[in-house]
């Protein structure tokens, strides 16, 4: 052994304080996340440094939640940073608070199949009036309307043990919202079909005329299998669930839930709103499925601030094309919303999903598909 190696630890060293194995160390090697401190030109034998043990028990902790490769990467990145590592850590439980959820409603399918005759499941909520009303609002707006495609002519309403989120999508945007809730019951999901969804926006502002009184400000709603009630002051509203299984909106929100994004821009949403519909915008044309749309482009200014370009031009990030996107104008009016406060801009590339969201709720957001130039 060198003088070298004798500072430093052997790889079955760093296993046993670590709590991971050598293969898995040799894995990590491989994959370029955790390389030893020094490699033996003739054996091949791995050494490690003693500071290289507390980023070993990080990873050796972070596999045993089964956290993905990438997200381990980013977190020994941004270890030194605990705000950025709570948040990976706060969307890797988010995912397997989905997963858990998924996995309860197929087991309850289950269920039902081998005992037609079980006793129906009924779950209860109860939750503020205006904050479903804003809820429904912000994803109304993507619920499709192709005839050809009924699963998408409906909201998701799914419910976990601390809220329910309400989901929609027309396959090129998808418009997400949650609102916190008293729940008792299994958690549940239901695909509301759109015409029920406008009753119950207008029931809503029915009883907003009453707020304050006979606790009208307070929502419940009762889901089973077979229906969903809400009452608000005293009024009821029944719809009858589609009988469709809502497509798979998960494998869209990993790349929004899971790691950093490349670019998040904030940037004042009633300005980008007022840039969009101003006269002599720079747009172009495209066509798709026989429907012609207009495109605009957002770009980066000398500042980093967002800001629309010529999407007939080459221009982009400080006039070197950095970030140069593309989008169907409608459906970004669309997820602006109204357009006060602060929003936030994210993306990873002019080719990937980019996600607008409140900058004050993370839990409301829009993801667009972008446009081809």
């Amino acid at each position: 052994m060198t003088a070298v190696e004798s500072e430093l630890r052997s790889i079955g060293e760093l296993a046993r304080a670590s709590g991971l194995t050598v293969s898995a160390l040799r894995f990590y090697d491989r994959s370029g996340v955790l390389p030893p401190a020094r490699v033996d030109p003739v054996t091949g034998y791995r050494w490690y440094a003693e500071e290289q043990v507390a980023p070993a028990r990080l990873v050796a902790g972070l596999r045993r939640v089964g956290m993905p490769l990438t997200g381990i990467a980013e977190a020994l990145r941004h270890r030194h940073r605990p705000a950025e590592v709570h948040r990976l850590l706060d969307a890797h439980l988010r995912r397997l608070e989905d997963g858990l959820a998924g996995a309860r409603r197929e087991l309850s399918r289950i269920r039902s199949l081998i005992d037609p005759e079980e006793t129906t499941v009924t779950t209860r909520l109860v939750l503020s009036r205006t904050d479903l009303a804003a809820a429904v609002d912000a994803v109304r707006f993507a619920v499709g309307a192709d005839p050809a495609l009924p699963v998408l002519s409906g909201v998701l309403l799914e419910v976990a043990l601390d809220g329910v989120h309400l989901f929609a999508t027309d396959r090129f945007r998808l418009a997400v919202a949650r609102v916190g809730a008293t729940v008792d019951g299994p958690p549940v999901s239901v695909l509301l079909p759109v015409a029920a969804v406008d009753e119950l926006r207008a029931l809503l502002d029915a009883a907003g005329s009453l707020s304050g009184l006979d606790g009208s400000d307070v929502a419940e709603v009762v889901v089973t299998p077979d229906g969903v009630t809400v009452t608000v002051a005293g009024r009821p509203l029944t719809a009858v669930p589609l009988p469709y299984d809502f497509p798979d909106y998960r494998r869209l929100l990993r790349a929004q839930l899971g790691d950093a994004p490349a670019y998040r821009i904030p940037f004042d949403g009633a300005a980008l709103r007022a840039a969009l519909t101003a006269d002599g915008v720079p747009v172009c044309r495209r066509a798709h499925e026989g429907v012609e749309h207009e495109v605009v482009a957002l770009g980066l200014d000398g500042r980093g601030e967002l800001r629309l370009v010529d999407p007939n031009g080459t221009d982009g990030a400080d006039g070197a094309g950095a970030l140069r996107v593309a989008v169907n104008r409608e459906y970004l009016l669309d997820a602006l919303g109204s357009g006060d406060g602060q929003l936030v801009l994210e993306l990873d590339g002019p080719i990937t999903p980019l996600a607008v969201r409140r900058a004050d709720d993370a839990d409301a957001f829009s993801v667009l598909m972008p446009v081809r130039l």
